[in-house]
């Protein structure tokens, strides 16, 4: 394993391990902060990421940042990376042995050095390779529609998959949906401040409750939990909370 993030990035510019160098300009490391609560994945740099070697800038990095400043996140505060760190050719689809190879010299290394309580899938691709990663169910790629915006759990960590921001710069009526899927982020932000007073909380303090359950609802989208949502609740929470 690489010591730093230094090293492992110093690795990355200098790759050929695959096909992809052979065509790139400028292979692109992640960026943000180490560790972090939250860590973006992409499918790799589009045409002017690899041009400038820098992450999520252009068209697709303007939407991305509408979504960050709409949850009241910033960049600084998160770690960002792409699943494949080279242009892929004509905007094509990623090959397998180009995700695996890069999956296991440099992603790998960074979830172990970033340490995320969430990481954000964005796109198919990158959600369906990170869900097999952890365990989950893969869904159709029709089903995928379903599953972005909702928070999935395995191995003690949250995965929450979006859509990618290109979709809006592609199809500009997606931003609602767009929208709708980066809200759960807002929640995901803090656990759930009744932890203190929940009945369901001390269960699983008395070990009858198992974790995945604290880690979906009291950890993750604690929202939505029926003993959050009690009319006792209302009355005690204050307004942002609610929404």
């Amino acid at each position: 394993m690489a010591s730093s993030i230094i090293d492992i990035n110093s690795q990355i510019k200098r790759c050929t391990f695959c096909r992809l160098h052979e065509t790139r300009i400028n292979a692109v490391c992640g960026e943000g902060k180490i560790p972090s609560k939250f860590m973006f994945i992409a499918q790799a740099p589009g045409r002017i990421e690899d041009q400038e070697g820098k992450l999520l800038i252009g068209p697709s990095g303007k939407v991305f940042d509408e979504l960050m400043n709409h949850i009241q996140l910033k960049r600084e505060n998160v770690y960002i990376t792409n699943l494949i760190k080279c242009f892929l050719p004509k905007c094509r689809k990623p090959r397998s042995d180009e995700i695996n190879t890069c999956f296991e010299l440099y992603l790998r290394k960074e979830i172990e050095l970033v340490k995320p309580e969430t990481i954000v899938t964005l796109g198919y691709h990158v959600s369906k390779f990170v869900f097999r990663q952890y365990g989950l169910k893969v869904p159709s790629r029709i089903g995928f529609r379903k599953s972005f915006g909702k928070l999935f759990f395995s191995k003690n960590r949250k995965i929450v998959p979006v859509r990618h921001p290109a979709t809006v710069v592609h199809q500009s009526k997606q931003l609602s949906k767009l929208i709708e899927d980066y809200e759960i982020l807002r929640t995901l932000k803090s656990n759930c401040p009744q932890i203190p007073i929940c009945d369901h909380y001390k269960e699983f303090e008395k070990g009858m409750i198992p974790y995945d359950y604290t880690g979906s609802f009291c950890y993750g989208n604690w929202k939505i939990c029926k003993f959050f949502r009690s009319v006792t609740f209302y009355k005690l929470l204050p307004y942002e909370y609610l929404f």
